[in-house]
């Protein structure tokens, strides 16, 4: 249980991460996943696109709604803590 919590925050790390990115270069902020996947990929962010659909699917989806934990989560895992390094670095926080 408290691996599929960690990848629900992780999830949730992310999108509030690229959420601001995406208001700072002055867009809403996105409702839904595939909103802030749009969003994203007008702001020609493709490689945020791909980490956003990969935690998604491997720790939103899978780890913490179907309770599965898949070898690709921790590819994933790091992917995100890169993603949300750039976007701080982007945005002008630090970490």
């Amino acid at each position: 249980m408290l691996m599929r919590e960690g990848c629900e925050k992780v999830f949730h790390a992310y999108a509030e991460a690229v959420s601001a990115l995406i208001q700072k270069r002055g867009f809403p902020e996105p409702d839904s996943h595939a909103e802030r996947r749009e969003a994203l990929d007008k702001l020609g962010e493709k490689r945020l696109v791909r980490v956003g659909d990969d935690a998604f699917l491997y720790l939103h989806s899978y780890a913490y709604y179907g309770g599965k934990i898949f070898p690709e989560a921790d590819e994933c895992l790091k992917n995100v803590d890169e993603a949300i390094r750039y976007v701080h670095r982007k945005i002008g926080k630090t970490t």
